[in-house]
C-alpha cells in the first residue's frame, strides 16, 4: 500500500501545471468602441484572443460604457495579465497588470490619454 501511495504522489508531482478556464467581465470606460480584446501574462507578448468568436458575440464592438466577458486559459499560479484593446479605429492600448484572480470586473479607461485599470 505504501508503494502505491508513493507512486501516486510521484505522478502528481511530475505532472505539468494545467491551465484553468477563467473569465472576467471587461468594462469599457475608454470612450472608444473596442473591437478586439487580447490577453497575455504580464510582461510577455503571448497575446491570445479573449472574446468569443465573432459569430458568438452579441455585438461586433464593446461600446463605451458596455461590458463583455473575456475568457482565457489561465496557467496555474498566473494572476497578472496585460490586456490589449484594439479599437474600431484600429488604434491599440495595452492595460498592464490586471489581477484576474482577485477581481471579477476589470474596468479599462484612459486617464489623460494614459491607460488605467480599476478592478473589483
Amino acid at each position: 500500500m505504501r508503494f502505491l501511495t508513493g507512486v501516486a504522489l510521484a505522478l502528481v508531482a511530475a505532472s505539468p501545471a494545467m491551465a484553468d478556464d477563467w473569465d472576467f467581465v471587461l468594462i469599457n470606460s475608454t470612450g472608444k468602441p473596442i473591437k478586439t480584446v487580447e490577453v497575455a501574462p504580464s510582461g510577455t507578448t503571448d497575446w491570445k484572443s479573449g472574446l468569443e468568436a465573432e459569430g458568438e458575440r452579441r455585438q461586433a464592438v464593446i461600446n463605451p460604457g458596455a461590458r463583455a466577458t473575456v475568457r482565457l486559459d489561465k496557467p496555474a499560479g498566473q494572476c497578472r495579465y496585460d490586456i490589449r484593446a484594439t479599437y474600431a479605429d484600429a488604434s491599440t492600448t495595452v492595460f498592464a497588470g490586471a489581477n484576474i484572480c482577485d477581481n471579477s470586473y476589470i474596468t479599462v479607461k484612459l486617464v489623460g490619454g494614459k491607460p488605467a485599470i480599476t478592478a473589483n
